[in-house]
């Protein structure tokens, strides 16, 4: 007899079968809900990393205009409200510092999409822990990439001529904000050669630097972009002929003196123009004291100038340039000495560390300079 209907073990086998295609759906919503909310929180942290150190993609004349709530404040932010609500009064806090949906919903910001809060206490890294394990998202490697960096460059009047004697007459402030809220400025006079360097204090953000010369009443200003962890070039030139063309001549870069190959019988060290003048060298002389010692080689940048072997040449001898080469005003140059050796024909080589050399040039221009430890 034929039957209409399913017989109890169909039944069974259709539920199990449902159950377990239930059971599998479940499982996939799951794992897809529970990826969703990693992205979510990924794109969340990423939000408050350009809050706290800015958007790299906005850009403006080729350069980047937003550096977050570093580059207002000048610090790291001590929790995540600030990024929202004015810390303590700060005059320089220009916030809320988030961009889209969280300024509209404050629990947004400080919480992952588990709930669960972030954790984040002034330092380079935040924290999401709401799925069970650690996602972290670092704004920079370290906390001084943001707040102590480099701002450096030169002053030259409008024919790109340096100071010279007149670098105590010229003041360079850069200002920035000084990590509690408000604006605070440093100051120095550059060096004959027009240089200057703000060294490791300077919060990422776009600042301003002027440089005054008061026996003129001239001044120049513009603002400079400081990167995280990158040093800042401000090249500032003034709108008048101001230092004239004499004066000046070939001076040492400060500090520029080092060491190059493997035992520190090598020297470098960079000179600069600092006239108004194109100065053409002939020949150099180096002098010192101790210890004995011959070198062998001069280079001008990557051009051999004088190269002698057999005998070196020694303390008070002149090198002569061949060829001669010309230093335009404002330019550098570097001067490499090398295969410094006990004996003029063939010694040993001598370490040139501690070593206090005198340099004249055939222009009459001289300097000092003392090498440091080569293992520095």
């Amino acid at each position: 007899m034929k039957s209409d209907g399913y017989t109890l073990l169909e039944m069974v086998l259709v539920i199990v079968v449902i159950g377990i295609l239930a059971t599998v759906a479940a499982q996939s919503m799951l794992k897809t809900s529970e990826n969703e909310r990693v992205d979510t929180t990924l794109r969340e942290m990423e939000a408050i990393s350009r809050a706290i150190a800015g958007d790299e993609r906005l850009i403006s004349n080729g350069y980047r205009c937003d550096f977050g709530y570093v580059g207002d404040v000048g610090a790291l932010p001590p929790d995540l409200d600030a990024l929202i609500a004015n810390p303590g009064g700060y005059s320089t806090w220009n916030g809320p510092y988030f961009r889209g949906g969280f300024v509209e919903n404050a629990a947004d910001y400080s919480n992952d999409a588990w709930g669960d809060a972030y954790t984040y206490a002034g330092s380079v890294t935040i924290q999401s822990s709401g799925n069970g394990s650690i996602i972290t998202r670092r704004i920079a490697n370290a906390a001084a990439d943001l707040t102590s960096n480099t701002v450096t460059g030169f002053v030259r009047d409008s024919q790109g001529v340096p100071p010279g004697d007149a670098a105590s007459n010229i003041t360079v402030t850069l200002t920035y904000p000084d990590g509690a809220g408000f604006v605070t400025s440093s100051s120095q006079s550059p060096a004959r050669s027009g240089e200057f360097t703000f060294a490791s204090m300077i919060p990422i953000g776009i600042h301003m630097i002027r440089a005054i010369e008061t026996a003129n009443d001239d001044t120049v200003s513009r603002y400079v972009a400081v990167y995280p962890a990158l040093t800042a070039i401000a090249d500032l030139r003034f709108s008048s002929s101001l230092f004239g063309s004499g004066g000046g001549g070939i001076e040492l870069v400060d500090g520029s003196q080092d060491f190059f190959g493997g035992d520190c019988e090598d020297i470098e060290f960079y000179i600069i123009n600092t006239s108004g003048s194109p100065i053409t060298i002939t020949s150099m002389t180096l002098t010192w004291t101790s210890p004995e010692a011959y070198y062998r080689r001069v280079r001008y940048d990557n051009i051999t100038v004088w190269n002698q072997a057999n005998p070196r040449i020694g303390s008070g001898d002149q090198a002569a340039f061949a060829p001669q080469q010309t230093i335009q005003p404002g330019d550098t140059a570097r001067i490499r000495v090398e295969d410094f050796e006990d004996e003029p024909d063939d010694g040993n080589n001598v370490n040139m560390r501690f070593t206090t050399f005198t340099a004249v040039f055939s222009d009459g221009s001289t300097f000092d300079f003392t090498m440091g430890n080569c293992n520095d």
